[in-house]
């Protein structure tokens, strides 16, 4: 028997089997239809008033005192939690 005419359970046994490993893995949190929303609408505010990639990351991503928090979670949270956001950055952008 030749090696291009294997019967069909030798062809199974001889080809790698797929492991979790390689494949994607699913983000670990979903985030729901409302925090997409905010989400959108926080960074849309943010790269208008900020202007730079790196000032946009580190601005969503540091604790901000006057927030109680970082600004990407509270916008995350609640509608109210994007507009206290939303108003810091106006702020922002008029002292500067």
């Amino acid at each position: 028997m030749s090696d291009d005419k294997k019967p069909a359970e030798a062809q199974k046994l001889d080809q790698p089997k797929l492991t979790r490993s390689f494949r994607k893995r699913a983000p670990a949190i979903r985030l729901d239809p409302d925090q997409l929303r905010r989400q959108n609408d926080l960074l849309q505010s943010a790269w208008r008033n900020l202007n730079e990639a790196a000032s946009v990351i580190a601005f969503l991503n540091t604790h901000h005192e006057g927030l109680g928090g970082q600004p990407l979670h509270l916008a995350l949270d609640s509608d109210e939690g994007l507009s206290r956001v939303e108003t810091l950055l106006g702020q922002m952008t008029l002292r500067a």
